[in-house]
């Protein structure tokens, strides 16, 4: 189709995205969305683009995360949307809202193009929401919907968007935002008087905070809740952060990275409240954990009640409205919130370990605890899969102000380099630090020029135990021998100059002083650490998996 018009329809899709608040747009450059790329040169918002689709829809997740907003990416047809299938995927399991805009052939011929691909069937399983755009007078219910959907159903929505459309004239319909509504919907009075019920009738209750509480910012209420009826205030991991970790009822994370507080509080639970948290094997030790408590389930979404184990009564509403229901009913319990605290404070030592450094490798345990003390409280923290998943889970706090994203669901490798990136560019003002292993750092690399070419001054540390740690120690465990697990490393210190970072390798905590003299030179640059690790030490919590 012929263009016709200035206003088309990739500016009015851009103009779209600033009425929703959108101000970045995530992506890659092909074929598909090349119109739509070229007119963000006619718009405010800031198209920031990645290396690699993967990492581009993983820069949109973290910046979701980290902004309380929908991420938005744009990425080409066919293998363009293959490429970047891992990060929605890895958006879908952990319910992270993004919209994804795959620009694609135009109408004719589009089945006989190289780069064909049923989009809709292949994001299927992988996404909350699919479409395509036929006609360009769909162009504004689709986006619209697109946004309702990725926001109501938290999770990716993929906008197929024809190069006919995005280059025929702009809808004339003014484009305007579905609304979202203010209230906060309240679980009804039964099943409150009901989950009352069976905190009045227990003895050693639990509050487990996942995800959920960290969307709904539903902490003060947690706190409130727990200080009530004298419950240990335990998180996954994907809430690591909501809580200050000095708190007396704070216990740490809970399940597979089990803090030394929970292991000692929570096998006698005989009722446990899950906000916005599921009892999933790594979050239960794999039905370990709670088989005989009752469970408080407190969820917005009705469709995760009962994902993996029935409960007891389900709260279905907004996580901050529920808790106040149950503050404003529950007894006091002073004695036994004494009791919880004194456990947790006696428990917190626990960690402790036999440093195992040589004169070649640093012990990964000694090496997060001593980079998290000279980094600012409040850095946020982005970790990858695999056996450096667990270091910075039991030896790197979380202050006030700092947060820790992972990708827990699905177990992405490549997943904390573009996350870092992602949440830099959403959290300008804050240090982001990135822990990855070799292994999943190589699957990324390319993502240190993104950091070079947007001067986001990203931490990079490399916990390098020269395998692909946690396979090498199943394979120990389970096989007595490794296959195709360990390898010579890459000197990571020298790729990170080739992309023109900063790059170190350390290989004794003195070497780690370099981290105050960066963050206190406000840098442009990222500094990658190729932090060499012993690697016979496995990550806490290995076994179980």
């Amino acid at each position: 189709m012929t263009e016709t018009s200035t206003e088309t329809g990739s500016n009015y899709i851009l103009d779209a995205l600033e009425r929703e608040g959108i101000s970045t747009l995530f992506g890659l450059v092909g074929e598909g969305n090349a119109h739509l790329v070229d007119r963000t040169n006619d718009h405010a918002l800031q198209f920031t683009y990645a290396r690699h689709e993967q990492a581009a829809v993983t820069m949109a997740d973290a910046y979701a995360r980290m902004t309380g907003t929908v991420g938005v990416c744009t990425l080409t047809h066919g293998p363009g949307l293959t490429n970047g299938a891992t990060g929605i995927a890895a958006a879908d399991r952990d319910n992270v809202p993004l919209v994804v805009l795959v620009g694609d052939t135009g109408f004719a011929g589009r089945e006989t193009s190289l780069q064909y691909l049923d989009h809709q069937s292949f994001t299927s399983p992988i996404s909350a929401y699919q479409t395509r755009i036929e006609t360009s007078e769909t162009v504004p219910e689709a986006i619209r919907r697109a946004f309702g959907e990725a926001r109501t159903e938290r999770g990716p929505a993929v906008v197929e968007i024809p190069g006919d459309i995005q280059s025929a004239p702009a809808p004339e319909t003014l484009y305007r935002p579905k609304p979202t509504p203010s209230q906060r919907p309240r679980p009804d009075q039964t099943t409150v008087e009901e989950a009352v019920s069976v905190l009045e009738d227990a003895d050693a209750p639990v509050v487990l905070a996942g995800g959920g509480a960290m969307t709904a910012d539903a902490a003060e209420p947690i706190v409130e809740l727990a200080e009530r009826i004298g419950a240990p205030i335990a998180v996954t991991y994907f809430a690591k952060g909501l809580f200050p970790e000095d708190h007396p009822l704070y216990s740490g994370i809970a399940g597979t990275f089990m803090s030394p507080a929970n292991d000692e509080l929570l096998w006698d639970a005989d009722a446990v409240v899950t906000v916005g948290a599921q009892l999933s094997g790594k979050v239960t030790r794999y039905g370990e954990l709670y088989a005989d408590a009752a469970v408080v389930q407190i969820d917005i979404d009705p469709s995760a009640v009962g994902r993996y184990r029935d409960p007891t009564v389900a709260l279905l509403g907004d996580a901050s409205a529920a808790i106040e229901a149950l503050v404003d009913r529950v007894s006091v319990d002073s004695n036994r919130v004494t009791r919880v605290a004194t456990a947790i404070e006696e428990a917190e030592n626990a960690f402790e370990f036999e440093p195992a450094s040589t004169d070649e490798y640093v012990d990964p345990r000694v090496a997060t605890r001593e980079i998290a003390a000279r980094v600012p409280d409040d850095t946020v923290v982005t970790i990858d899969s695999g056996n450096n998943t667990g270091f910075p889970a039991a030896f790197h706090p979380v202050g006030d102000g700092g947060r820790m994203l992972v990708n827990g669901n699905f177990g992405t490798m490549g997943f904390a380099l573009p996350a870092a990136l992602g949440a830099q560019v959403g959290t300008p003002d804050q240090t982001v630090l990135c822990y990855a292993g070799d292994g999943s750092l190589l699957q990324v690399v390319q993502e240190i020029e993104t950091a070079v070419r947007l001067e986001l001054p990203i931490i990079v540390v490399v916990l390098n135990d020269e395998s692909y740690g946690i396979i090498r120690h199943r394979q120990r465990l389970e096989y007595g021998r490794e296959t195709a697990a360990d390898y010579s490393s890459s000197d990571f210190a020298t790729v990170a100059r080739g992309f023109g970072a900063r790059g170190e390798t350390i290989r004794s905590i003195d070497d780690l002083d370099i981290l105050e003299e960066y963050c206190e030179s406000e840098p442009s640059v990222p500094l990658v650490l190729d932090v060499r690790t012993n690697p016979d030490i496995a990550r806490p919590g290995f076994p179980p998996y």
